[in-house]
């Protein structure tokens, strides 16, 4: 164990890996394999922790995923900082996996334990009596719900249903924390989100391991977040759980500022995160004044939907001097009658105009695509593979379709009969297909990834960069890394997952 951990009031923990393979967790995901080995930042356990902190507890942050911390050091890690509170954010794809993370925590220090994140907030009743060493839910977003919960917990006088019951946005069962009730299962008020972002205090990046998170052709990076939620109602879309479409900015100079500050802490690459980064212009403007003033230091990446650029060549060019090099852009699908059904509010002909400004203002332009949303047949996704290969774009993610609990595509593929899942550790973007359509399976879908991955990257141009990032012994591993994964994760049949040990009700407990 390369640190020494002391002890701590509140642990906040991404869990380790169950089977070796990197997975991505964040509080607006319900999670998924990464193939790709990209080591996604824990900036919302950043945030908590720097909650946490503020109201008078001693915090610490262990990033099991980015450090590559197995079972037994992360027991060990429990041992040294003996937290009495340990917080997670469970994800359905390590759902079993998780939910033992919170459990050693209380076998070894007694702690209260905390999950949050999107399954357990779509499915409260269920979670909370599947895992029965999980004393709270944190429902919805966690920062204010967070320090209510840990100073009614932790408070000088006994606790009591009265007391607890007013911690607005939490789900608990009374006899597990010690209280007598008629309720076998208490959900408390819903909490109102939190109006302006700018009030919480800076997230606590310096705990978190900079030097880890990495990304392929991304580099060393990590995120300062920007905006929280979306006026666009993509039916496949996990922000609908989490933040109910409340769409909420943050002071552009702030998101600069703090990007400044992490940028002092030795990190050079800057993604800003959120929902749809362009969605608020005035931000972005901000952001890019405040930057091209501080002579544009480190370069920064973003996502868009299409239409906030649309007829914005100007803000792109703005975000190209400010420091930019690549958009990511949600494209999704090349059928109008798929982007219909799904709501995403854009038109192919668009998407690809604005990938053409993105490339002509000398930004990279990177397209994520999705097989498998409603109304997919063999012939959209051919559609869509060809639109990938048609636009300028540098790189292009094609992923599974993945109807997670609490969208609308979860709904739509229930109610039609269309849904095949036995763990929610199934619900994966990266590895496993679970619906299957009349005309197009499970199995075709998962065949259709690896035959549009190889389509668009087995060419000379892309080869050609590929090679060019085959600098050092560093890389070379990584990809060979990022091709074994992958061929392990999109093998035919499901994944064998010995780790899946709590057993799927997607009823709820009568």
């Amino acid at each position: 164990m390369k640190k020494h951990y002391e002890k701590v009031d509140v642990l906040f923990v991404n869990p380790p890996s169950a089977d070796g393979f990197i997975y991505i967790r964040d509080i607006n995901r319900h999670g998924r394999s990464s193939w790709e080995r990209m080591k996604w930042p824990q900036t919302s356990l950043a945030y908590l922790a720097a909650v946490a902190e503020q109201a008078g507890y001693k915090v610490d942050i262990v990033d099991c995923i980015a450090e590559g911390i197995g079972w037994v050091e992360y027991e060990a890690i429990l041992q040294q900082s003996l937290p009495r509170f340990c917080l997670s954010n469970v994800i359905s794809v390590t759902y079993s996996n998780d939910l033992k993370a919170l459990q050693k925590a209380k076998e070894i220090s007694g702690a209260v334990t905390i999950g949050m994140g999107p399954h357990l907030t779509s499915r409260p009743k269920q979670s909370i009596f599947e895992a029965e060493n999980l004393d709270y839910i944190i429902l919805n977003e966690a920062e204010v719900t967070l320090k209510d919960l840990l100073v009614t917990v932790d408070g000088p006088e006994p606790l009591s249903l009265e007391k607890i019951k007013k911690v607005s946005g939490i789900a608990f069962v009374p006899s597990r924390i010690g209280l007598d009730s008629e309720d076998a299962f208490i959900i408390t008020d819903s909490r109102e989100f939190i109006k302006d972002l700018d009030t919480l205090p800076r997230p606590r990046h310096d705990l978190l391991p900079l030097s880890k998170y990495w990304s392929p052709f991304l580099g060393n990076y990590t995120f300062v977040e920007a905006i929280r939620g979306c006026v666009y109602r993509c039916v496949f879309c996990r922000q609908a759980v989490m933040w109910k479409w409340k769409v909420r900015s943050r002071s552009g100079v702030k998101v600069a500022e703090e990007a400044l500050y992490v940028h002092s802490l030795g990190v050079d690459n800057i993604l800003f995160h959120a929902d749809t980064f362009t969605l608020d212009r005035k931000m972005v403007e901000d952001i890019c004044d405040k930057l091209i003033e501080a002579g544009t230091p480190f370069r920064w990446a973003c996502n868009s939907h299409v239409q906030p650029l649309l007829n914005n060549p100007e803000l792109i060019a703005k975000m190209k001097q400010a420091g930019c090099w690549m958009i990511a852009v949600g494209i999704e699908s090349g059928n109008d009658d798929v982007l219909k059904r799904i709501k995403k509010q854009i038109t192919i002909e668009e998407a690809e105009r604005v990938v053409g400004m993105i490339h002509d203002a000398g930004i990279e332009a990177w397209g994520y695509f999705v097989l498998g949303l409603p109304g997919e047949t063999k012939q959209t996704i051919e559609e869509t593979v060809a639109a990938s290969l048609k636009m300028p774009l540098t790189m292009a993610k094609f992923d599974i379709a993945a109807p997670y609990p609490g969208t609308e595509f979860y709904d739509y593929v229930v109610e039609n009969g269309f849904l095949d899942i036995s763990r929610y550790e199934d619900f994966d973007q990266n590895a496993s297909a679970v619906v299957n359509y009349p005309g197009l399976s499970a199995s075709d879908i998962k065949s259709a990834i690896k035959k549009a991955n190889f389509r668009f990257y087995i060419r000379p141009a892309k080869l050609f960069r590929l090679f060019k990032e085959l600098r050092n012994w560093a890389t070379i591993r990584a990809v060979v890394h990022i091709i074994w994964d992958q061929f392990r994760l999109l093998a035919r049949g499901k994944r064998v997952r010995k780790e899946a040990t709590v057993k799927m009700n997607l009823q709820g407990p009568k």
